[in-house]
């Protein structure tokens, strides 16, 4: 043996026609042993291979296919042609049978080195030991190609599986986070998702980025890593997470949301029973719509409420918006820009035209001219308090809802309905 694979070596990998001819006789008397062949590599799959001994895979099964595989190899080694369809069949059917791959591959070296000694006994006797050793690297190079279509083809099927099992997971999800699961199947569905089902519950609620690549990548593995349950599902075009962890860690939740996140995202108030998930759905949507369009960033529900009101009544919000900005339109959009960012400063200065004035980079009269340019046009001064809040307002569902009209849909994984249309 170690004599053959020495010499096989220095053998070219792809040996011309001729040499191929001149063994080809060899391997086509072989064939009407393939019988005594595939007997000798079951007895010695069997033997070696608790995977085979101990599965639900029967031995006819197993004869069917090792037959098959023998018989197509020495079929093409003989020039009688070649098909990969065994190899694969194989692949798929112990995969299906729930064969380890290392034990279907190892069952593949298994029949190689079978069909070698063969070879090599019959080589012997024939005098052609010399025309095996010219085309060895052809006939290793074969098997490998058969071993490598089996692995392919048995990761095509559990790949499959995969999906199928992980899309089944986001339907038990989805139908959780909507409330559709009945009470007595909660539990049973928790264990399926892998989630406890006693934990401070978080929803968590991402919006794609614009590429439509993942907008939490590392999410749930740093979630895994800090010993944080979770389990996602692709709901309306967005990412949407149950998320449960020991009580007094939605802290830590939050700060590894903020650290994975790469678009909006939108994080609910904990909750102790599942049966709270549905409203923790809304939350977790609402909070995400009000990180601005195109930003990237955590909204985390009670944050922000006004602007969880405005986004929660999309139509009237982009209509309160045009109702008291729409003047400003008739401007260039550099003036318009400048006026709104000028009375943003001033409300986040608390009033202050001096220190809007510095943080503008202008003089506090500069503001005051702005800010009466801001009311001739809406008809609103900030030194109303009942036309500051519908300024301040109006600024918001601007920045929130962008250039959305009433008319449009609202954005994202909204589960927020228009009054007296979706009712």
């Amino acid at each position: 043996m170690e004599h053959y694979r020495d010499a096989m070596s220095t053998v070219d990998a792809r040996p011309n026609v001729s040499v191929l001819r001149g063994a080809a006789d060899l391997f086509a008397d072989m064939i009407d042993s393939a019988d005594a062949i595939t007997d000798e590599v079951i007895a010695q799959i069997i033997g070696g291979d608790h995977a085979y001994a101990e599965g639900t895979f029967s031995t006819e099964l197993l004869y069917s296919i090792v037959r098959e595989n023998v018989d197509t190899m020495l079929r093409e080694l003989s020039g009688r042609g070649g098909s990969l369809d065994a190899p694969r069949r194989a692949g798929r059917v112990k995969a299906e049978h729930g064969i380890p791959v290392a034990s279907l591959l190892h069952a593949y070296r298994l029949a190689g080195l079978q069909l070698w000694k063969e070879m090599m006994s019959r080589s012997e006797r024939s005098d052609r030991s010399q025309d095996l050793l010219r085309v060895s690297s052809h006939v290793w190079g074969i098997i490998d190609r058969y071993s490598d279509a089996a692995a392919e083809a048995y990761l095509e099927v559990i790949d499959g599986r995969d999906r199928a099992d992980r899309r089944a997971r986001e339907v038990l999800l989805v139908g959780l986070l909507e409330g559709m699961t009945p009470p007595g199947d909660v539990t049973r569905v928790l264990r399926t998702l892998q989630i406890p089902d006693r934990a401070a519950y978080i929803v968590v609620a991402a919006e794609p980025t614009h590429s439509g690549a993942e907008p939490l990548p590392s999410g749930a593995q740093l979630l895994r890593a800090a010993g944080i349950s979770s389990s996602w599902a692709t709901w309306k075009g967005s990412l949407v997470g149950l998320l449960a962890g020991p009580v007094g860690s939605d802290a830590e939740v939050l700060s590894i949301i903020e650290r994975a996140a790469v678009s909006r995202v939108g994080v609910s108030l904990p909750f102790a029973t599942v049966s709270a998930a549905p409203e923790a759905m809304r939350q977790a949507s609402t909070s995400m719509l009000c990180i601005p369009p195109s930003g990237i960033g955590v909204g985390r529900y009670g944050a922000a409420p006004l602007d969880a009101l405005l986004v929660s009544d999309f139509w009237h919000a982009a209509e309160l918006r045009d109702g008291v900005l729409g003047a400003l339109k008739r401007l260039e959009p550099r003036d318009a820009e400048v006026l709104i960012q000028t009375v943003e400063t001033w409300f986040a200065c608390g009033g202050s035209t001096a220190e809007a004035g510095r943080r503008l980079h202008c003089h506090r009269n500069t503001v005051l001219h702005r800010l009466g340019r801001l009311e001739a046009l809406t008809g609103r001064a900030v030194a109303r308090p009942a036309d500051a809040a519908e300024l301040f307002a109006a600024l918001r569902a601007s920045r929130l809802l962008g250039n959305s009209s009433p008319g449009d849909r609202p954005p994202a994984v909204s589960t927020l309905r228009r009054p007296g249309r979706d009712d």
